[in-house]
């Protein structure tokens, strides 16, 4: 068991922000489609601006993550972060927001968010003393933001049906301001690991070991597909189908709240659970996304969808406890955080595409056949996890990196 101070703020900042985390995508959501005029192609536009920088800059976020220290990264970008939540608030309250206001906003969040993730990555081994603690503290770490996932997404219709998306997000805002304060305690389990070459020199390295991994590489390709399909099934394809078939943000709460439950008993499993091939165990898991994705597009009833997303959602967590945990097991210490920006970046690069494609494509072919599409997409991408011989045969045990990829 992980009893480490500096880990346990880390753990309840975690919990915290996760509560707004879980509110503020169905909140945006509703909140982007009841404005004036706005269509899934709005949708599309506000979340691909938040997307793209998020891709773009992840690189440039390990580098400076590894020079700083994770924790003064993490703890300063969710203060600001904040800041720009509440005026994405209080434009939705006021009646004053714009979808262009909104994507600039996004940008914004955007940046900061590319600073975050990969600070992240580095954190939770400052803050855990041994290898061994890696699996089980990445695991708390899933069981209490997914704890606080739940929270928000069983709230967030309730609180947008009765009160409004604005004041959804204004909580999602407190969370992150919280959270960042609790980090801010932390700051200095954090070590900085200048490596003494230029910021140019760090990337290229980082990029050469990122290549040196052809387990990594593989499994970053496909999920950049599975990535693309999710957040634009997800995200937008999502709330436009709960709009026509699930009562709105209230029956999209209740799907995205059983999948942070999912969520939730994924961590729990994944504490104790260890899987002789692991990465090839989690992705025959992640064929649920496919099959969650295709009852949306039948537009079952809920009797349906909320288990295959509760399952999907168990399926999610078991692949990114037993991820995280292989990176972090792999790569060297003093490099994870430039690696798994590369990992990051490779594997978000395609979701801004999914994200602003997902509107038109609904127009274009309409919403059955886009979610069907989505899900042909998914199912491609894990099944190219699952022919790969270094995915199917890794452990969680240290190895040798293998040769660059040409």
């Amino acid at each position: 068991m992980v009893s480490l101070p500096a880990f346990q703020r880390l753990l309840v900042a975690r919990t915290i922000s996760s509560i707004g985390n879980g509110m503020a995508p169905i909140a945006l959501a509703f909140g982007v489609l009841a404005l004036p005029g706005a269509t899934p192609t709005s949708l599309s536009i506000v979340l691909a601006a938040q997307a793209i920088p998020v891709v773009v800059l992840l690189p440039f976020g390990g580098v400076i993550a590894d020079r700083v220290g994770s924790a003064r990264i993490i703890w300063s970008t969710d203060v600001i972060l904040s800041a720009f939540v509440m005026t994405t608030a209080i434009l939705l309250i006021t009646g004053t927001a714009t979808v262009p206001i909104l994507a600039v906003l996004g940008v914004i969040s955007g940046v900061l968010n590319a600073l975050w993730y990969p600070a992240y990555a580095g954190l939770v081994p400052d803050t855990v003393k041994g290898d061994e603690k890696l699996q089980p503290a990445n695991a708390l770490i899933g069981v209490g933001t997914n704890a606080g996932y739940i929270i928000g997404t069983a709230i967030a219709g309730i609180l947008v049906a009765a009160w409004g998306p604005g004041q959804a997000i204004a909580i999602d805002a407190l969370t992150f301001l919280v959270a960042g304060v609790l980090v801010f305690t932390i700051r200095t389990s954090s070590l900085r690991r200048d490596s003494g070459e230029s910021i140019v020199g760090d990337l290229v390295h980082g990029w050469k070991l990122f290549l040196s991994y052809r387990w990594v590489v593989i499994v970053v390709a496909a999920w950049s597909v599975i990535v693309m399909a999710w957040r634009g099934g997800e995200e937008v394809m999502g709330p436009a189908l709960a709009l026509q078939a699930y009562d709105g943000p209230r029956g999209w709460s209740i799907v995205m709240a059983a999948q942070a439950v999912g969520l939730l008993f994924g961590a729990l499993v994944a504490t104790r659970l260890r899987w002789r091939r692991p990465l090839f165990a989690v992705s025959v898991a992640s064929l649920t996304l496919p099959l969650w994705f295709a009852s949306l597009a039948m537009a079952w009833p809920l009797l349906v969808i909320v288990p295959l997303a509760f399952a999907w959602g168990w399926a999610f967590e078991q692949v990114n406890v037993v991820w995280m945990t292989a990176m972090q097991a792999n790569i060297p210490r003093e490099s994870l955080s430039r690696v798994s920006s590369y990992d990051q970046a490779g594997s978000l690069m395609f979701g801004p595409i999914g994200l602003a494609l997902a509107g038109p494509l609904v127009a274009w072919v309409g919403l059955r056949e886009a979610l069907f599409i989505a899900a042909a997409l998914a199912f491609l991408g894990i099944a190219a996890t699952l022919v790969s011989r270094s995915v199917r045969r890794l452990s969680l045990e240290p190895e040798s990196p293998a040769a660059p990829l040409g």
